[in-house]
């Protein structure tokens, strides 16, 4: 009987998070980028993004190494990253980092963190750091920078 409650229980769990998640997909809830209050940066652009999570972008200038991260599959941070900024799907942005890994152009892709505090965490601790987080899970410690011009929320941003 024991074992019958504990399957419902993780199954009703696993609803509830697929839920959760479809939930934030389809609000459009807008995905900030955010770096480390030590980058000077307050903006960036979309293409900047691109070679920055396409392992063609190192270093922010003044000696500052960039160091990306970004969430693990499922999530909607992730899904607006590929969606928006690369224009892939996850089995094509894996492919292509292992390309670059095995050709020696980059030595590991940006770290790939579950959740959004874990990357909040990483983006305080690493000065270069950066990292797409869902707006309304932003915290004090790290500095929301607009993308193109636009701030989270403003009107024509275009990471939702």
């Amino acid at each position: 009987m024991k074992t019958k409650s504990t399957v419902f229980s993780i199954v009703a769990v696993a609803i509830l998070l697929v839920a959760a998640y479809s939930g934030i997909a389809q609000s459009g809830g807008n995905v900030a980028v955010v770096v480390n209050p030590a980058n000077p940066i307050d903006n960036i652009t979309a293409a900047d993004l691109h070679k920055i999570y396409a392992g063609d972008k190192s270093s922010w200038g003044g000696g500052l190494i960039v160091a990306a991260f970004v969430r693990t599959a499922p999530s909607h941070e992730r899904d607006v990253l590929l969606k928006a900024i690369m224009k892939m799907t996850d089995s094509q942005y894996q492919e292509a980092w292992v390309k670059k890994i095995y050709s020696g152009a980059a030595a590991h892709e940006p770290l790939a963190l579950p959740s959004n505090s874990m990357q909040l965490e990483a983006v305080r601790s690493q000065k270069g750091g950066i990292a797409f987080i869902a707006a309304s899970e932003v915290k004090d410690g790290v500095k929301v920078i607009k993308v193109d011009g636009v701030a989270p929320g403003g009107a024509g941003y275009s990471l939702k």
